[in-house]
């Protein structure tokens, strides 16, 4: 039995008969007690940690706010069904969780946390106690332009890549067929940075179809240096611009 005022990690798992992930799936959960009481967690309300399987989604509950009594939950999913009104059929799934909080007697404490009978209406829920979050396992790339004041390209900061002023954006780490990075301006630095794990150069369009590594004579960049972001090393590419213009990409 759990004191109330506990707060809980839990982890919300919700598999498909016909293999829908997560991450496209529109729901949300209720997690209530007999006393009537409930904390409602929209998908958009979870903390969702990116890994490279599936996402992976957790609630932070805090039992203060539901009170005493067995631990249920109410997952509703908005199955996709394109003739279905609105393009989505709900599903409501009940759960027992298996956490009982509270000092009232009648219920017992050591219940064997259950999960809705396999793939009722298309859709089986469970729930994991965790103590804490996992770490991403997503890599990604990160590619713009930067208009900071920097000397050298080892000096590409993680406030650089996320400031209003800059434009930068992050993909999965793959290949990238021809990508634009927008049209940028004389003095601002084009950049592209690789996970230093993974097998991947980035090069410039020459205008023609064609691809080419980016000019250093200035201030430029072909996979070296190596600058650490957030506890990630990446290989920098990039260049200075000496003319404004749109600057296209590839990663291989």
């Amino acid at each position: 039995m759990i004191d109330l005022g506990t707060g809980f990690i839990i982890e919300i798992m919700i598999e498909s008969a016909v293999g829908n992930e997560m991450r496209d799936l529109d729901f949300s959960v209720d997690f209530f007690v007999y006393t009537n009481r409930r904390k409602v967690f929209q998908k958009s309300d979870l903390v969702c940690i990116e890994m490279e399987s599936a996402n992976r989604y957790y609630a932070l509950l805090n039992t203060s706010e539901i009170g005493c009594g067995k631990l249920m939950a109410r997952v509703t999913v908005k199955d996709p069904v394109a003739q279905w009104a609105g393009g989505k059929r709900p599903v409501i799934l009940m759960v027992d969780t298996g956490k009982t909080v509270g000092e009232d007697r009648h219920f017992v404490s050591n219940r064997m946390p259950l999960r809705t009978p396999d793939f009722e209406e298309g859709y089986r829920v469970s729930f994991n106690f965790v103590w804490g979050l996992p770490k991403p396992d997503v890599a990604y790339i990160f590619y713009g332009n930067i208009v900071d004041q920097i000397a050298s390209m080892d000096e590409i900061s993680s406030e650089m890549l996320v400031s209003p002023d800059n434009h930068i954006v992050s993909v999965r780490a793959d290949k990238m067929g021809k990508t634009s990075c927008g049209t940028i301006n004389m003095g601002s630095k084009v950049i592209v940075l690789i996970p230093e794990d993974r097998q991947l150069t980035a090069t410039k369009d020459n205008g023609f179809g064609g691809k080419m590594a980016f000019s250093t004579q200035i201030m430029g960049a072909n996979g070296e240096p190596v600058v650490t972001i957030d506890g990630t090393r990446y290989k920098v590419y990039g260049e200075l611009m000496a003319v404004s213009g749109e600057v296209f990409i590839y990663v291989d």
